[in-house]
């Protein structure tokens, strides 16, 4: 009966992922027609105030205005290239990665907003984590969300704990996980299938984009997101990744191993 009621667990949450990847795919879709059809009256308009600047008179001092007209257009297509990166992140650029160093880069770039947000971050990192295949910006993205939803789920302040380990999946393949386990709020049970939709937000003025870039973002590394979470406890987002295992591939890119390293 155990191995029976195993299976089944396992074809549900195959299940889950693919309807989850088939809905990603359709936002993808949606992102990249919408950025074309964004695109082309945008170069238009480009073109037009480069045009205008240009035949300006430098000492007019309305100038000024078609200056921050120009910054905020190509502000604009900025955003529409991000766009379409986080949901169609390619494969150039993945080198083998130190998961211990970016998330160290992550904290520190939140230190201030934990700080103020009166958040404890405490680190356990495995010692000699293997290395994963990745593009580094598109993880510290990952790792940066997740670290916004717990800061945000701790309004009154918290802890929240970073753990890396070594664990092998059901084929007996080599994978890095890397935890994120926070004192906050929780989630309830009947959202935690729907928090990795796009739009999907439980908080008022949340976009619903974060969770569901991230997932996205770790399907393409050939890895997963799992939550756990209970209501006035906290939740738990583990990034799983499937870790380079070859002797040639696996040099420790960061040979520090900050073992339970605290951080206020």
């Amino acid at each position: 009966y155990a191995e029976v009621k195993g299976v089944a667990e396992e074809l549900k949450a195959s299940r889950a992922r693919l309807v989850q990847s088939v809905k990603l795919a359709a936002m993808g879709k949606l992102a990249a027609s919408v950025a074309h059809e964004i695109n082309n009256p945008l170069q238009a308009v480009q073109s037009c105030i480069y045009l205008v600047a240009e035949a300006a008179n430098p000492a007019d001092p309305n100038i000024r205005y078609l200056e921050i007209a120009r910054q905020e257009l190509d502000r604009i297509a900025r955003i529409v290239q991000r766009m379409l990166d986080f949901y169609r992140p390619g494969d150039e650029g993945r080198r083998p990665t130190a998961v211990g160093s970016l998330l160290d880069d992550v904290l520190a770039l939140m230190r201030k907003q934990l700080e103020q947000g009166h958040v404890t971050v405490q680190t356990d990192y495995e010692p000699d984590l293997p290395v994963v295949m990745a593009v580094a910006d598109h993880l510290k993205q990952v790792f940066l969300n997740i670290i916004l939803n717990a800061l945000e789920a701790m309004p009154q302040g918290g802890t929240l704990q970073v753990r890396t380990r070594t664990e092998q999946d059901d084929d007996g393949k080599q994978m890095v996980t890397i935890a994120f386990q926070d004192t906050g709020v929780g989630i309830p049970e009947s959202d935690l299938d729907q928090i990795f939709d796009p739009f999907y937000s439980t908080r008022p003025g949340g976009t619903g984009l974060g969770l569901s870039v991230s997932y996205d973002i770790v399907a393409r590394h050939g890895g997963r997101i799992e939550v756990e979470s209970q209501v006035g406890q906290g939740s738990t987002f583990t990034v799983i990744l499937p870790a380079r295992t070859d002797p040639r591939e696996g040099e420790r890119m960061w040979q520090t191993s900050p073992n339970e390293n605290n951080r206020e």
